[in-house]
């Protein structure tokens, strides 16, 4: 069984070592083939964007043999060694412009001295003249940018370091294309595109092939690059968890696909987390883990008003790929550019995209830092709520769980449905750390939520209204798996109000330990 390559960005160690490799070499054929030399990208953060420019890298490099498993390697593909040009933003210093501009000369005379060559210049784009130049001595040069816009995305809290930033980086890349008739091939990534602010109106001659539906699956992992490549190891999970192999690829599913980039039906998997669920054998957020978007969350704080529905938004592509102030950052376009939304349906005849969420992993985390941001959850409230349940004072606890709800932007709910509100209360429960889980399954359905508590489980069934979600409950049995356990059962039916953000009604019954019946849970006598 092949290694996992977590967090391995270098084609040649990967190929060499016995890695998996999920092969992506076709699409760079097809970019070499289609005549366009100079593209640009965007993908979120640990999509695959750094490896994939090291494979080009090698490509150009010519190193045919490394390739040999691979599907270019039977191409017509002519395997010239061309000089390159490969700068890493995220590793140029970037918290001042001036320091900005000494990286981008250190970067610069790094390559010259890489290939024996010593530049001169008072700055970086005089450096980056003289660099280019006389690389084409040899053979045109391929020029590879990695995290063009990191020193902006990075400095957004100040916006006069990320202003100044923008601007040092519109002259540098406007450089690139004055040297034009000495390149062979540009490939630029970045996590997000700032239009019109940028490198894309000094480089307008960039192919932005973010949302063509062509290269849909370049970065990520379609169903069938997962098929094609972990077959072993979700055999191994399945066989060492003794689990089916069908629900470990809907768990692998539920949690980690999702991510549409274009009006085409092409889905991907989040390669990073895909590849630590096959590591360590069990669904977490690892993704989102590796660092929560504080700048994200500080432009919902800065501008609430702009922020996105949970039940989903529209837009079209020129909003999706457009961010054009620095001061007020559109927030759908921001999401949607660092994979916190994704396309779910696209409408023709509006030309407009529908935006949801790509999978639990996103969602369940998100939420979870707008709750740490918008709410006040202290140990004094948790306790209080945790006695409210053991002591059936629940007109008590969910009024504490409507205040909990307006303290977030009323935006969020906008259209919100049982679907939106139920990740919500899901999140202000485990604040709270209470012992709840979401979707508990069982043959004829899913419940919603279930809180654990000493003495007593609580079911909670959220929908319209509160006496159908009762009806629901009991109508597919969520409460048998409950039963014999020592404790009480709680259940719950929920109905939420958009307008106001409130709980507005619920209805519940205690049943015994066995399932039968003991009493009405009455809103107006209990707390």
């Amino acid at each position: 069984m092949k290694k996992l390559p977590i967090g391995i960005q270098s084609i040649s160690k990967i190929l060499s070592e016995n890695y998996v490799y999920v092969d992506k070499t076709t699409f760079i054929k097809e970019l070499l083939d289609e005549g366009s030399p100079h593209y640009f990208i965007s993908r979120p953060r640990r999509f695959g964007k750094s490896l994939f420019l090291n494979t080009l890298e090698e490509v150009f490099k010519g190193n045919k043999e490394l390739f040999k498993e691979c599907q270019i390697y039977n191409s017509n593909h002519d395997w010239q060694k061309y000089p390159i040009l490969h700068l890493d933003f995220a590793q140029i210093h970037s918290t001042s412009p001036e320091g900005l501009e000494i990286g981008l000369q250190e970067a610069l005379e790094d390559v010259a001295a890489a290939y024996g060559i010593s530049i001169t210049g008072a700055s970086s784009q005089s450096q980056l003249k003289r660099l280019v130049i006389k690389l084409a001595e040899k053979n045109r040069v391929v020029v590879l940018v990695d995290e063009y816009d990191y020193p902006i995305i990075n400095n957004l809290k100040s916006i006069e370091i990320a202003e100044k930033n923008r601007d040092l980086l519109k002259d540098f890349f406007g450089t690139i294309k004055s040297l034009d008739k000495y390149l062979k091939f540009t490939f630029i990534t970045g996590v997000s595109k700032f239009s019109r602010v940028s490198l894309f109106s000094a480089l307008n001659n960039l192919n932005d092939i973010t949302m063509d539906p062509k290269y849909a699956g370049i970065m990520g992992y379609t169903e069938e690059d997962l098929l094609s490549n972990f077959t072993p190891h979700i055999a191994s999970i399945s066989k060492s968890q003794n689990r089916e192999k069908t629900k470990i690829l809907a768990e692998l599913k539920e949690w980690y696909n999702g991510y549409h980039f274009s009006k085409s039906n092409t889905c991907v998997y989040n390669p990073f987390s895909t590849l630590n669920f096959m590591e360590k054998k069990e669904a977490e957020p690892y993704w989102y883990s590796t660092g929560t978007p504080s700048f994200l969350i500080h432009e919902v704080q800065k501008h609430p008003q702009s922020i996105v529905p949970l039940s989903g938004t529209t837009a079209k592509k020129s909003g999706l790929m457009d961010i054009s102030n620095l001061e007020k950052i559109d927030l759908t376009a921001l999401m949607f550019q660092t994979g916190y939304l994704t396309i779910d349906t696209y409408n023709p005849t509006t030309n407009r995209y529908h935006l949801t969420f790509p999978n639990k992993e996103v969602k369940e985390s998100f939420l979870d830092s707008l709750i740490e941001h918008f709410t006040t959850i202290t140990p004094t409230i948790s306790s209080k709520c945790q006695q409210m349940l053991e002591t059936y004072q629940l007109t008590s606890f969910f009024n504490e769980m409507s205040s909990m709800l307006a303290s977030f932007p009323y935006q969020l709910f906008v259209k919100a449905t049982e679907a939106t509100y139920q990740p919500v209360l899901l999140g202000i429960l485990k604040g709270m750390e209470l012992e709840v889980e979401a979707e508990q399954a069982t043959n004829i359905g899913r419940s919603d939520l279930i809180i654990q508590m000493e003495k007593t489980t609580y079911i909670l069934e959220l929908n319209a209204p509160s006496e159908q979600a009762l009806t629901q409950i009991h109508d597919r049995k969520y409460f048998e798996r409950y039963t014999q356990k020592g404790k009480e059962i709680a259940l719950i039916g929920v109905t939420f109000s958009s307008e106001s953000r409130t709980i507005s009604s619920w209805k519940g019954e205690l049943l015994s330990s066995d399932g039968h019946r003991v009493q009405s849970l009455d809103p107006n006598k209990s707390g």
